[in-house]
């Protein structure tokens, strides 16, 4: 279960919410396909479909194009031919756009069919002094231990069916600026006192008690 607070959310990337209207929708669109060539959608008709979500047109076309490059979504273009009134044969194409596997495993959560890339695992590589964990975070090497905890609760609230999307992406981007200040060789402990006070008063599920009370622990001499 997860309570939702306000200072939290205002450190939210506003992206984030257009982004994940549009997984969901793509999603949506999947779910219900009758065929596979009905898993697609337009740009224009996304973000008609999205205007009611009081997102616009450079929201939705920006927030998309970040998706498919972040491998979210899929970009699928059609190369198709016709006959023009003169008997000449024109080439056109037509672009339309799908959720992809990785986008589907977000939402759905955990799956026997699931696999996790290579780079999304826990790595830990010492490089001149600084340390390469999970999602690619470069951590002060002092802080090797406690940033892969934080790792590992990041993935688990990002797998966790029973928060809500908006509460995944107040807890992420908390989690996501401690990270952060792990990078410097002098982190802001009243930053980090202020994240973690919001996370912890958010997070009250069981499932999440053991690694909160190692990041915790790791956590402590920051928190004095």
């Amino acid at each position: 279960m997860i309570k939702t607070h306000t200072k939290t959310m205002a450190t939210m990337n506003p992206n984030d919410l257009v982004r994940d209207g549009i997984l969901r929708y793509l999603y949506n669109i999947h779910k219900n396909a009758r065929g596979p060539k009905t898993t697609s959608i337009g740009i224009r008709d996304l973000q008609k479909a999205l205007k009611e979500q009081d997102f616009n047109q450079k929201e939705v076309t920006s927030n998309l194009d970040y998706l498919v490059q972040k491998c979210w979504a899929k970009k699928e273009v059609d190369n198709r031919a016709f006959t023009t009134k003169k008997g000449t044969t024109q080439q056109a194409e037509r672009v339309t756009y799908k959720i992809s596997y990785v986008g589907i495993d977000k939402l759905e959560g955990a799956s026997l069919y699931q696999r996790e890339d290579k780079e999304n695992s826990i790595n830990i590589t010492n490089i001149r002094g600084v340390t390469v964990v999970g999602r690619g975070n470069i951590v002060n090497t002092n802080f090797a231990e406690l940033a892969s905890v934080l790792n590992e609760l990041r993935n688990a609230i990002g797998k966790e069916s029973a928060i809500s999307g908006n509460d995944k992406l107040t807890l992420v981007a908390d989690i996501d600026s401690i990270q952060s200040q792990l990078q410097k060789p002098d982190p802001n402990k009243s930053v980090i006192r202020a994240i973690w006070l919001g996370i912890q008063n958010s997070v009250i599920a069981g499932q999440f008690i053991e690694l909160m009370g190692k990041a915790g622990v790791l956590l402590a001499p920051m928190l004095t």
